[in-house]
């Protein structure tokens, strides 16, 4: 009579303890995925940076240019060239410009190459993001956060339907205490939103959504979405609390 039991509790013990080393690997996965991911995004932050100190040093060696140019036309006669090829470098010097979506050189370097992604896959990017600098957040938490949420928009688009619209829309702003993100894109109509990743690496469908999950957290933020499987819409609103 008490085989049978002390049976069964042996095999509950052995299932717990099988069940406890399948959740600690699991763990241990994720961890190793989140370290690789990390680094990922600070070789990320990095080439942002880099990218940010090249544009920095062409717009100020092209308005100096400029102004030479200027100077030069004042002293001669005949300045036809020269003003021609100055007005090819004003040229080249506004569209510089109005790529800039606002004064802050971190969160415009991460919406314009979203833009350049767009642009080559041909999907709609429409951006309104107030003119200020995003303090409060560390930077690699603004390229981390950003990066996420405009990856998976954009990664949407690639389940549409050829020929159905495809678009994102992407808003930002601030105050002294919070900072707005606000991100809308197109999904597939009809379609119950899984979250299911088209990447090449599987293993990895998760991080990206787990890293804003951590974030907002970190910065005592809410996160709000919301899904239109009729109209093909997902919403996601995020408020951040900016420290001192």
């Amino acid at each position: 009579m008490w085989i049978p039991i002390v049976l069964c509790i042996a095999l509950l013990v052995c299932f717990i303890l099988a069940a406890g080393v399948m959740k600690t690997r699991e763990m241990e996965q994720e961890n190793r995925l989140m370290q690789s991911y990390m680094f990922s995004m600070e070789e990320f932050y990095a080439g942002i940076q880099s990218r940010i100190d090249a544009t920095r040093k062409y717009r100020h060696d092209l308005a100096k240019h400029i102004q030479t140019l200027e100077e030069l036309l004042g002293r001669q006669s005949d300045s036809s060239e020269i003003q021609d090829y100055m007005n090819n470098l004003k040229q080249r010097y506004d569209v510089l410009k109005h790529q800039e979506f606002c004064r802050d050189e971190l969160v415009n370097s991460i919406l314009t190459i979203k833009k350049e992604q767009c642009a080559e896959r041909g999907i709609l990017f429409d951006v309104k993001v107030e003119d200020c600098i995003y303090n409060g957040i560390e930077e690699i938490d603004i390229v981390g956060l950003l990066h996420n949420l405009l990856d998976n928009a954009v990664e949407a688009q690639d389940r549409i339907t050829d020929g159905d619209e495809k678009g994102v829309w992407f808003s930002m702003r601030r105050d002294e205490k919070n900072i707005w993100i606000h991100v809308r894109n197109r999904v597939q109509k009809g379609e119950k939103v899984t979250f299911e990743t088209s990447k090449a690496r599987k293993e990895e469908h998760g991080i990206g959504t787990k890293i804003i999950e951590n974030l907002v957290e970190k910065y005592s933020g809410t996160m709000k979405i919301r899904v239109d499987e009729k109209e093909g819409i997902f919403e996601e609103e995020i408020i951040l609390c900016c420290k001192e």
